[in-house]
């Protein structure tokens, strides 16, 4: 009951919050002023992470890529993964997301106004489209995060197989790869079916920033390639994060 009750005032102050910095988004979106969008977001999903009350440890910041645009892979755990990157990273990026998001109300037009690429997933021409129109976008100067998975992993945290779309846009964009691991966002916000409200759950979340591939490895990698490599970086770091929440799930120092 009591983490039921801090997510229904959490879930209140969100949306108090969503609408009040909507209305800076209206504006910035008349001038086209998506970098400012994007910072806009960048502080909504800071304060969000920040009410949630979960601790978010990040290992290697100092390796994020700031020298050019960037296509950031990582495993996809929970919905909290989105208000992780937008708390962590402090560069200008784009989220590729299916196009069913940007039809709801406030979210999906906020998306717009900041420059995110919907993709078709059921339809492979303009799901084609979509990646041409990232690298594009990738091209110009705009980094982009996606999940190769294409949707959230398994309950346990472990990974789904990935779909081809992501090492497809790599390959076109011709720049920098960053793989990230993410471990314990599947326990802040996990998958709850047939609950009214989604509950927030105090937790530990790790994040693990890879070092860059420079666009020359990608460029001699072949696609299959590429993907077994990156899924093996993200891999490497997960039973240690794993095990580090254990310990401290097992001591009580997160609790609702």
């Amino acid at each position: 009951m009591k983490d039921l009750i801090r997510s229904i005032i959490l879930w209140i102050l969100i949306l108090t919050l969503t609408v009040f910095l909507s209305l800076f988004i209206l504006i910035l979106s008349i001038f086209r002023a998506q970098n400012w969008i994007h910072n806009i977001a960048t502080l909504w999903g800071t304060i969000i992470a920040f009410l949630s009350g979960t601790e978010i440890e990040v290992v290697g910041k100092e390796k994020i890529y700031k020298d050019g645009p960037v296509v950031i892979l990582s495993n996809h755990q929970s919905m909290f993964d989105i208000i992780i990157f937008y708390s962590i990273l402090n560069i200008q990026f784009r989220w590729m997301a299916k196009s069913s998001l940007f039809k709801i109300p406030v979210g999906g037009w906020a998306m717009s106004a900041a420059g995110y690429i919907p993709v078709e997933r059921d339809d492979p021409k303009k799901a084609k489209k979509s990646l041409f129109s990232a690298a594009q976008k990738i091209k110009n100067g705009a980094s982009v995060i996606l999940f190769p998975e294409g949707t959230r992993g398994k309950e346990d945290g472990k990974m789904l197989p990935f779909k081809k779309g992501g090492f497809v846009l790599a390959k076109l964009a011709g720049v920098t790869i960053q793989p990230v691991t993410i471990w314990g966002a599947n326990k802040a916000i996990p998958k709850q079916k047939g609950k009214w409200i989604q509950r927030f759950y105090k937790t530990l979340v790790q994040v693990h920033i890879h070092d860059p591939i420079p666009p020359s490895e990608v460029k001699e990698m072949k696609q299959e390639e590429l993907s077994n490599r990156i899924r093996e970086t993200l891999e490497t770091p997960m039973s240690k994060m794993k095990l580090r929440q254990e310990v401290e799930d097992s001591i009580g120092v997160y609790v609702n």
